[in-house]
Formats: structure tokens, sequence, C-alpha cells
């Protein structure tokens, strides 16, 4: 132990916990610590290479995610006794070799797929830097040694120098069996929850309903199948989304297999050129062309041409360039020059931005929105019951007369619907903050305090408190965008300089002087005008919280006020990750807390119905 090397320890011990730090992130999603991987959206490189084909062991389901984690955790509890042996042992060196082919095989996967996944580089940038380390930096031939040393100190004759793979090996197993079963008990309540709502969704298809008030945003559009199928189908969809291409798939097979069904197709392209119902967005950079596209078939060949064109282009993935389009419409037996004039004009642009308007009134924001006789289709509720099989349902329920066309609901109740359908996830810490209100229905915000949205939230609800007729509590946790102590945000497009002096300072206020200091301060920040002069909030903060300013700068950098900094970010990044500000209402995400259709006010209040309604329909069931 006397030999031991503290700066290849320190070195090798840093590329592990960075690792393991990736692999958390990437085992995040199926050990229920994130709802979706940090700075990674559906669609993303990340989601695409751990929710693929790659990113999971076929056969046994067993996600590569957790047999990195392990593998990662298993070398940092071993390499410490190399460092002390000051060598590594064959055994030891063969294992970490095994380890980066293995990432070196997943990065050549990535760049085949053509999907790049920043924390699974991360984790494989860091392995291959610890295998240089062990293979050129670390003597090797522990085997060879005697070891003599170390096999009567106290670490054990199993983590000698010839037994460290064997410690390695036993651990890595034991981690990954660990991992393994906590991920599948997260995953098998997961899929209880969204079971049951799958169900009620089903349930909520074949009932249907009588009132055509919202009927007339599903008209319009591209048809496939009779106009008196009936079962009517619509879906808003984009050419480049592969979700949509998937649903497309299921609809094509069930129109070869039955006359009751009629599918009709909406625009909803994920690019702000033709759709300016989703504010500067571009997910998509050819949905645009390619919905134009369609339209143009349907303007010069009618529905059947419009048809062709619309299975060529899920075909493709939306995808075409100038050099081949012209091409490729040959094929399909168009007239290039006729079609991509028409593409261009004025009348297909109007004919997707109108059916992009249909969708934002009905709420859709994503892709695909799927309505089955005026019902939302939930198909994004993993583990939901599939397309065929409600599609089933809804037809014997038609043929017993109890099936109906049931208007959707619009853009301003569907926002109350996004918030209802969410799952209930307790975020740690929040008993030991700061409430404002006593009652039972907890508004969470996470929020910066120079963000207008920020402020904006906060107004609207304490209008609600200060009305006196709401039985809700407030607290507002901190989401500074201030890279100085919020790495998390380095991507955001606009940052706040000294958001996070400002948070700590309601914190430190909190520690000094409770509740009351806390919400002054709070207040105080949220009604100046930005940017915020540091200096003078400080000085408010000691005269609120009745100190000087040298204490107060001593409670600023205390272990206390930064662990509650610390938690409030890690509690977001829980909830959501992509913008400010997070609200959470009775333990669910609301998606949107307003729009252009309906007031944040308007939409509590319904969403404080709609609690309220379950309570008492949950006491009078107790009483009964």
């Amino acid at each position: 132990m006397k030999n031991f090397n503290t700066t290849l320890y320190s070195i090798g011990a840093t590329l592990l916990v960075v690792a393991i730090a990736a692999c958390v992130v990437l085992s995040g999603t199926k050990l229920g610590f994130f709802s979706s991987i940090p700075g990674c959206g559906a669609g993303s490189g990340c989601d695409a290479v751990t929710n693929g084909p790659w990113g999971k062991i076929p056969g046994i389901a067993l996600p590569v995610s957790f047999i990195g984690l392990a593998w990662f955790l298993a070398l940092l509890s071993v390499f410490h006794c190399c460092i002390a042996n000051t060598c590594t042992s064959k055994g030891f060196l063969w294992c970490v070799r095994l380890g980066v082919l293995g990432s070196v095989g997943f990065i050549i996967v990535m760049i085949s797929i053509g999907s790049f996944c920043k924390w699974c580089a991360l984790a494989h940038l860091c392995n291959i830097l610890f295998w240089t380390l062990c293979e050129f930096c670390v003597p090797k031939d522990c085997d060879q040694q005697g070891a003599t040393e170390n096999k009567t100190s106290s670490w054990g004759w199993w983590l000698s120098n010839k037994h460290i793979a064997i410690a390695f090996l036993v651990r890595f197993i034991v981690l990954l069996v660990f991992v393994w079963n906590a991920g599948r008990v997260v995953t098998a309540q997961r899929l209880e929850d969204e079971a049951v709502k799958s169900a009620e969704n089903v349930e909520d298809v074949v009932k249907g309903s009588a009132d055509q008030t919202t009927l007339q945003f599903l008209e319009g559009g591209h048809r496939i199948g009779s106009p008196s199928a009936p079962i009517q189908v619509v879906m808003f969809t984009d050419y480049q989304c592969p979700d949509c291409k998937r649903i497309e798939g299921q609809l094509a097979n069930i129109m070869k297999t039955r006359d009751d069904v009629s599918v009709v197709v909406k625009h909803f392209p994920l690019n702000y050129d033709c759709n300016d119902q989703i504010g500067t967005f571009k997910l998509h950079g050819n949905a645009c062309w390619a919905a134009r596209a369609a339209e143009a078939a349907a303007i010069v060949g009618g529905e059947e041409a419009w048809e062709t064109m619309h299975t060529w282009l899920f075909s493709q993935e939306g995808r075409f360039t100038d050099q081949t389009f012209a091409g490729s419409l040959t094929e399909l037996g168009f007239n290039p020059q006729e079609i991509i004039s028409v593409m261009m004009g004025d009348e297909t642009l109007e004919a997707v931005k109108e059916s992009a308007r249909d969708g934002k009134a009905l709420g859709v924001y994503f892709t695909p929105m799927v309505f089955i006789n005026g019902v939302e289709y939930l198909w994004y509720y993993g583990g939901g019951v599939p397309l065929q099989s409600v599609i089933d349902s809804v037809a014997t329920a038609i043929k017993n007369g109890d099936g109906a066309i049931t208007p959707p609901p619009t853009a301003s109740y569907k926002l109350v619907e996004d918030w209802r359908r969410g799952r209930r996830q307790k975020v740690p810490g929040t008993a030991d903050l700061s409430w404002l209100g006593d009652g039972a229905i907890e508004f969470v915000v996470w929020g910066d305090y120079q963000a207008d949205l920020s402020k904006d939230l906060d107004r609207e609800i304490k209008a609600i408190i200060n009305s006196g007729n709401a039985n809700i509590k407030y607290t507002f946790r901190h989401y500074p965008v201030d890279e100085s102590c919020n790495a998390g945000v380095s991507k955001m497009p606009v940052k706040y300089d000294g958001s996070c002096a400002l948070a700590k300072l309601v914190i430190a206020c909190d520690v000094l002087g409770g509740d009351g200091a806390r919400w002054s301060m709070h207040d105080w920040i949220l009604q100046q005008q930005s940017p915020i002069s540091i200096e003078e909030a400080n000085a408010y903060a000691a005269s609120i919280a009745g100190v000087d300013q040298g204490l107060l700068g001593d409670v600023l950098l205390s272990i206390d006020v930064n662990d509650q900094m610390r938690a409030d970010i890690f509690a977001k990044n829980r909830v959501w990750r992509k913008s400010i500000p997070v609200l959470t209402i009775d333990d669910r995400y609301v998606p949107r807390w307003r729009s252009d259709d309906v007031s944040a006010s308007v939409l509590f209040q319904r969403i404080l119905s709609v609690l309220e309604d379950d309570s008492a329909g949950l006491s009078a069931g107790t009483s009964k």
C-alpha cells in the first residue's frame, strides 16, 4: 500500500465515475429516475440507440445501458486494488480489453445507423481512455508477482493481484442482476399503470357520444375507404415522423382486411415553414415539402394520385432531394415538371397550413395524433392496446348498437386531458419545502427568477391563492438557467447571468429567517426589472433576514444552501428537462399551462374541478 499512486488512481476513478454517470442517465428512464433521457427527446440519437434494436440484448430484453452501468461500477470497485498493488493483473487487463472492444463496436453501430447518442459517446470515450490508462500507464504482470504484502493485508486474499479479475467478474454479475431486477420492477409498475390507462382509452373509444361540436376539425384531408364507413379514423401526420410511419403501416394492414373502416389523413408537419402553429420549431427539415408534394399529387391527379404519393413518401421517410425527386416522380408515373410547379405554389402551402390549424384547434402538438370515431387513440402508452384490437372492439360495439362518433375535446380541454392522463410521480424533497397557502393540492413550479414565463406563472398561481377559492398550496423550486451552478443548461438558447446567486439568496433567507423571509425575498426578486443588481439583492436579503452581509455571505457558501440548490435541480430533471418553467399539479406534469385558446387561470380552475370531482367520487364510493 505504501507505493499507492494517487495520480493514476484519481485519473482512472474520474473516468469511471463519469462513465457511471452517463450510464445512469441512459438507464434513468428504465429505472424510474427520469421521464425522458435528459437532453434527449423522442426521436433523438439517444432515443434511437437506447430504445432501438441495439439498445437491448436480443431474446432476454436486457438493456445494454444496464450492462454498462454494472460494468463500470464493478471496475471502479476493484481499480483501487490494481493501483495499490502498483500493477494490473493480466486477467483484469483482459476484462478491460473486452470492455473496450464493446465500446468500439457500439461506436461503429452509432456511425452505421446514423444516430449520435451523446451520453453513449461519453461513456465509451471514458472507457477507451480508461483502457489506455491500464494498458500503457499502469505496470502489468501482477500475476507473476507474489504480492505477499497484499495477501497479508486487510484486503484479503480475494483482492490480491491474481484474484482481481475474479473479484471484478463476480461484482459485475451481482451488480447486473441487481440493476436488471430493479429495472424490471419499475417497468412492470409502469406497464401496469399504462395498461389501466390504455384500457380506459379503449372504453372511451368504444362508448362514443352524440355531441358534434368539434367534428368539423376532423373533416377535410384525404380519405382512404368509404366516407360512410362506421369506423372513422383520422390521423394528423408528418411524413418524417417514425411513429407516423409505424401507425400508417398498421392502418394499411387493417384496411386490407376490413371494409368498415375509413382513414382520413391530415397534415401536421413539425416544421415552422408550413406550420406556424408550433412556434419556431423545425424538427423535420423536409416535412413541409413532403406534405406539399402529397397535396400537389392530389391537385394534379385526384385522390388516387394522392394515395400513390402518400405511400411513397412514407416509404422514403419523407426524404427526397432536388437531384433525386424528378426521377422518383417519373418512376411513380407523374409528370415531374407539373408536380414540382404545383408543389411550389401557394395552394399546397395553404392546404397544409389549414390542416395544421385544425390540428391546433384539437390540441395537436406532436405526431401522430390519431382519432377513432372522434376519440384520441393513446398509442403512446407503452404496453397499450394494439390499434387492430381497438378497431375490433369498436366494430363489436357498433354491431351491438353501442358505438357512436364522439367529438374530440377542444384544444383548451385537451390541455386538461394531457395533464389528467399523466402518470403521478412523487418527486422527493417536497415535504421539507416552504409552501404558500395551506390547501391539499400541491402546485410545484421549477423556474428561473429572471425568466419572464417563470414570473408569469408565479403571478397566475398567486392570483388563485389570493382569491381564496382554491384548495391549493404552492412552492417555487429553483432551476437557474445559469451555467455557474447548473451545467445542464449549457445548450439552452437563452441564459440568465446571476440567476444562481438570486436563487441561493432565497434559500439563504429561508435558512436565516424561515418561510416569511424566504417568500419576501422571492417576491422582491420577481418585482425587479432584469438584469437585477446582485449588490442590491444582497442588501435586501440581509435586511429581511436581520443579519449583516458577512454572515449572509457565509450562509450562501454553506453546504445547506448548495445541497438545496442541487436537490431542486435534480428534482426538476426527474420531472422534465427541456424548458422552464415546469409545473406539476397533484404530482402530475402539466405539459402546457397556457395557450392562445385558454388562460392559465381558466386551465387551473378546470384542473381543480377535475380533482374536486375525483375527490367527491372517492368519498361517495367510500361511504357506500
